[in-house]
């Protein structure tokens, strides 16, 4: 059982367009949004925008967006592709723009988001090809955040879309035990060095697009992950 202080939390996923304010405001540049870490990832990558934003070098001005397998014109409307440094740097960012404490999600507050009620059957209905978000190659790329039905709550791509960066390191649930199979796939990234992803994504097949699924990843990584952004209503 987690207690949960009240919050609140973006309805849709951080767009591209949301973005685009924290790069023309020269988010990248300022030294207080980055974490050391992320500061160092910046610097190693001489990162001036999302890795995935393509910027014509005869018309600077015209950005483009890299997908799997093409460069296409920006889609404003679909959710920035960043990795964790990246979506902590937006929020502090955006925590003082806004005068406002903003934070990426918790898995607990995911969860409390996806369940509409203690016996919501959320997690069955997943199962069906029909069920209303973009994962399974559903549309083989990212879609518009506001896309997707919205659930009982009123958040929408709670699942799919794109994974969901969230604040938490990756941790053993309460009496998980290792699978003999795979001895050496989760317990060796309880080290406080993975940052969880949930939610699935676009491409997220078979038990990556169940409700069950918990991944991790180093949070210099891409791995069609994107973020909403979190805030607690005493800040």
């Amino acid at each position: 059982m987690v207690e949960e202080e009240d919050f609140m939390a973006s309805q849709f996923l951080i767009s591209n367009g949301e973005f685009f304010e924290f790069v023309a405001a020269g988010g990248y540049s300022y030294q207080e949004f980055w974490s050391k870490n992320g500061r160092g990832w910046r610097s190693f990558r001489d990162a001036e925008q999302p890795t995935f934003w393509v910027r014509s070098k005869s018309e600077p001005n015209n950005l483009r967006l890299r997908t799997c397998f093409e460069e296409i014109a920006m889609e404003w409307s679909w959710p920035a592709i960043v990795n964790f440094h990246e979506a902590k740097a937006f929020c502090n960012w955006k925590s003082q723009r806004d005068g406002c404490r903003f934070r990426l999600i918790t898995e607990s507050e995911h969860q409390s988001l996806r369940h509409e009620n203690k016996f919501d059957n959320t997690d069955i209905k997943m199962l069906s090809l029909d069920f209303p978000y973009n994962i399974n190659l559903r549309y083989g790329s990212e879609s518009a955040v506001n896309l997707s039905e919205q659930n009982g709550k009123g958040f929408h791509d709670l699942f799919g879309n794109v994974w969901q960066w969230c604040e938490d390191t990756f941790n053993p649930l309460a009496g998980s035990l290792v699978h003999p199979y795979y001895m050496d796939f989760s317990s060796p990234c309880y080290d406080d060095q993975h940052q969880m992803i949930l939610g699935g994504s676009f491409i997220s097949t078979g038990d990556e697009a169940t409700p069950w699924a918990r991944f991790h990843f180093r949070p210099h990584f891409f791995q069609h992950a994107g973020f909403r952004v979190v805030t607690n209503k005493s800040t």
